[in-house]
């Protein structure tokens, strides 16, 4: 009897060691899926915090007024009747002429905003070119 009493102390200590390490597993296994929740939480509440900063930052008590910047109207040439007209010019540069194969033929200097330019060019095409302006244009 006391043979079989030790063999059922031995099964139930064996037993209560596996029923314990489950247990345990268990519980880290429980702490780990807290412990994952925790930490969306905490970035949940992190990221709250952020945005409430963000909208505070953003306020109307900040809000300023729109500034109106001025913007010089582009340069316009044109020709007709073998005059250049040119408006909106910057005064002190320089309109270039060139052919339509890029050969410069003539630098005419601007000396008013709007100005005329008598040409004598020949019936064709040519490029004309202006502090960053280029235009195409036909001489008839």
């Amino acid at each position: 009897m006391n043979m079989t009493f030790s063999r059922k102390s031995l099964f139930v200590k064996k037993t209560h060691k596996i029923f314990n390490f489950f247990i345990i597993q268990t519980k880290i296994v429980y702490l780990q899926h807290n412990f994952g929740c925790m930490k969306r939480i905490a970035g949940l509440i992190v990221f709250l915090i952020v945005l409430s900063y963000g909208v505070s930052v953003f306020s109307q008590d900040n809000k300023k007024e729109p500034v109106a910047i001025e913007v010089p109207a582009a340069p316009e040439m044109y020709v007709d009747d073998n005059k250049l007209y040119i408006k909106n010019a910057p005064v002190g540069k320089k309109v270039e002429v060139f052919t339509i194969i890029g050969n410069k033929i003539r630098e005419i200097p601007i000396t008013a905003s709007e100005d005329v330019h008598v040409l004598n060019l020949q019936r064709a095409m040519y490029i004309f070119k202006m502090d960053g302006t280029i235009r195409k244009i036909v001489v008839r």
